[in-house]
């Protein structure tokens, strides 16, 4: 049975909490987040550059067993696997292997609406500039640039149906898939995308307002700049005294008149060592005395 999925993405006004996210589900409302009710919690309606992804995905927290049952780690979900069986739900396994097909994907935007941008770098949100001061948020393990070139074919294969059948590609008799024109990946089942309305960066630095500084933050890190400077000074012209009364010291020592004046005072304290110390008496007995 074919159903119609919908999503009604419209971004925040600049400087604003309104924008909402709706899904529809054969042109019926499922659900909806507006972006005034995220405000009480900080966070806001996206309004960066999105791709879609149509996958099978699945979340263990919805319809999974809850709470996990006594006993179970609930932290295996793998199919066949027996010590996983306590984590899936009753039945869960036979739905695979699944799969599903796609008859159209459209995507829609209104007219004369600035916030309706197109591109996966655009003005107000650059991208391209973002991942290129923080690429290592962007690369994995040996990789040295974040943006990697597109793989075209090059999986291993035995048959053209690994490499996703004669209008996707082929497996050679090397044994590797060959992508044909319009697919990439290394099973060629992704189509060749590109961005048809590209943003070129005229200036590469990022801009910083001094609208956004509170004048109490401009204050407090003028009067930190100004007492980190006097500190400096201050400590700049204390070195330069120490040197320079080293200095004089050095040149002071080095001076005849400080050699000679040296040899004085230890010729000094030669002679008055010679001399004979002068000896006190005192009356014990005055018995002894002649009158």
């Amino acid at each position: 049975t074919m159903k119609k999925y919908r999503v009604e993405w419209d971004p925040p006004t600049p400087g604003k909490a309104d924008g909402y996210v709706r899904w529809y589900l054969n042109d019926k409302f499922l659900f909806g987040v507006k972006g005034e009710s995220l405000n009480i919690t900080g966070a806001s309606i996206p309004s960066e550059p999105m791709y879609l992804i149509m996958n099978t995905a699945v979340a263990s927290s919805w319809g999974f067993p809850m709470p996990c049952p006594e006993g179970c780690d609930c932290k295996c979900f793998e199919c066949g696997n027996p010590d996983c069986g306590c984590s899936l739900p009753v039945g869960y396994c036979d739905n695979f292997p699944a799969h599903f097909e796609i008859d159209y994907v459209r995507v829609w935007q209104a007219k004369n609406e600035p916030k309706h941008q197109l591109g996966c770098s655009t003005e107000d949100r650059p991208t391209d500039l973002f991942i290129k001061g923080h690429k290592k948020r962007y690369t994995d393990e040996g990789q040295k640039e974040p943006l990697q070139p597109v793989q075209i074919g090059g999986a291993a294969c035995t048959s053209d149906l690994e490499c996703g059948g004669t209008q996707h590609g082929s497996c050679n008799d090397d044994g590797f898939c060959v992508c044909a024109q319009g697919f990439a990946g290394s099973t060629c089942l992704s189509h060749f995308g590109f961005d048809d309305n590209p943003y070129s960066e005229t200036d590469n630095t990022l801009k910083v307002s001094l609208l956004h500084l509170s004048n109490h933050f401009l204050f407090t890190f003028s009067m930190f700049l100004f007492g980190f400077c006097a500190y400096f000074a201050m400590t700049v012209f204390q070195r330069q005294q120490e040197f320079k009364d080293a200095t004089e010291m050095q040149n002071f020592a080095n001076s005849p008149i400080y050699h000679a004046r040296r040899s004085y005072n230890s010729i000094d304290r030669k002679d008055q060592s010679d001399q004979q110390k002068p000896i006190s008496y005192c009356l014990i007995d005055g018995r002894m005395i002649d009158d």
